[in-house]
């Protein structure tokens, strides 16, 4: 096939010139010591004595043939003796013209790898990993079909996270629509399975990966490489690269795909690490519902957006004597089974809290103390429902309601409701009072 010069930009190893093999025969000229100084020797004896014949010849009156048989019989000695010698030179220009390709290349793909790790660098999630680099990949092989398939959490099954079709189509040109991976599972994917990548020259081949190799919709043949995504260590996707087997990938194109999977994998990561940090970080590792200070910065946005809102403060009732008598694993279970009900019970941008201990807070946005009410109503008849199945002791819950129409600041809203929890404690549980 044609190389494109933008074929050449991967690699993780540096190109060792020496190690690239010259298509002409080598001249070492200290191979051969003696020859080579008796060729030397021959040259400037022709040479001169070709000089001295066609000197003498001119004084003694030779005829002007004699003369042109002698000149050209020292032109031919001079022309043999010094082949060796313009052959060791026009080697030395072939040698040093290959070596500054191969330093092109090399070039050309520390390059390439500057800037896919400055990309990956700019990239604050997922997506943004994903999208630098399918463009990385564009640059390189644009006419191919470029998938990129991630596990979901369980590792269970694999998805496609980014793909383009190879082509536009454009001036009679076919897309690779239809012809993507259709493997389900990290299991059942070779690349993944061998932990390397893989190259596939033809679909045809008997030993072709069989999701390529049963490829329909008129995708003909294909040639494939397969690189695995992996995640400290662990390989969580493929990057997987297609086209038509007349125009195979090169080892250049190779290392290259070889550097986004490596470098999109570091930076999800990367990604995943820091999600999980700032969401422990905002969350109750007990209940996984918001914390105090996260609970804080939600409201303080909406008092920016000047958004009223209702709050309930929730409180388990007797919870200490729950510890006391079950134990503090039945209390856990308790808060859980309480933190599920709750997130159930309201909307999906509604605030859920677990404000310390065995304390609750719902904020709702846009809602009255009426709403909010009939909000705690469903919780308590849920929670009834709930206990009854025997995973953790029965147990009830009491609840103070107030809105900003009542206070300005959330530290406000919360001691009114405070005080109205204390009240239902006093009413007897199991309730929630309301102004």
């Amino acid at each position: 096939m044609t190389e494109h010069p933008h074929t050449h930009l991967g690699g993780r190893t540096p190109v060792d010139p020496a190690s690239v093999p010259s298509r002409t025969l080598r001249f070492d000229p200290m191979s051969g010591t003696w020859p080579m100084v008796t060729l030397n020797v021959l040259w400037v004896v022709g040479l001169t004595t070709a000089l001295w014949l066609v000197a003498d010849a001119a004084t003694s009156g030779m005829t002007a043939q004699v003369l042109v048989y002698m000149a050209a019989s020292g032109a031919l000695l001079l022309g043999i003796t010094g082949a060796p010698l313009r052959y060791f030179l026009l080697q030395q220009r072939a040698e040093s013209a290959r070596r500054e390709t191969l330093l092109s290349i090399e070039a050309a793909r520390r390059d390439f790898e500057s800037r896919l790790a400055r990309a990956m660098d700019m990239a604050d999630d997922e997506a943004s990993a994903l999208h630098a680099a399918m463009q990385a990949m564009g640059t390189m092989v644009d006419d191919a079909l470029v998938e990129v398939l991630l596990a979901d959490s369980s590792r269970a099954h694999l998805a496609i996270a980014a793909s383009s079709e190879g082509g536009d189509g454009a001036d009679g040109g076919e897309t690779l629509r239809g012809c993507g991976c259709d493997v389900a599972t990290p299991r059942s994917c070779p690349a993944i399975r061998s932990g390397h990548h893989l190259t596939f020259e033809a679909s045809s081949q008997f030993d072709a990966c069989p999701h390529l190799r049963d490829r329909d919709g008129g995708c003909g043949t294909l040639t494939a490489v397969c690189m695995p995504v992996s995640v400290v260590g662990a390989a969580v996707g493929v990057v997987h690269v297609a086209r038509p087997a007349a125009e195979p990938f090169d080892r250049h194109d190779i290392t290259a795909f070889a550097a986004v999977s490596q470098q999109l994998g570091s930076r999800i990561g990367l990604v995943r690490a820091m999600s999980q940090s700032q969401l422990q970080a905002s969350t109750d590792p007990l209940t996984g519902l918001l914390n105090r200070r996260s609970l804080e910065n939600e409201v303080r946005l909406l008092a920016q957006d000047a958004r009223p809102y209702a709050l309930i403060l929730l409180d388990l009732d007797h919870f200490k004597i729950l510890n006391d008598t079950h134990g503090h694993d039945a209390g856990d279970r308790a808060l859980r089974i309480f933190a599920r009900l709750l997130q159930r019970s309201v909307r999906d941008h509604d605030l859920v809290c677990r404000y310390g201990g065995e304390e609750f807070i719902i904020v709702l946005p846009d809602r009255d103390l009426t709403a909010a009410a009939e909000v705690f109503d469903r919780i308590r008849l849920e929670l009834a429902v709930a206990c009854s199945d025997g995973h953790a002791p029965s147990f009830t819950a009491s609840a103070g309601i107030a809105d900003t129409t009542e206070a300005a600041t959330l530290s406000e809203v919360i001691s009114l409701a405070d005080n109205r929890l204390l009240r239902a404690k006093d009413q007897g549980r199991d309730r929630a009072v309301v102004g």
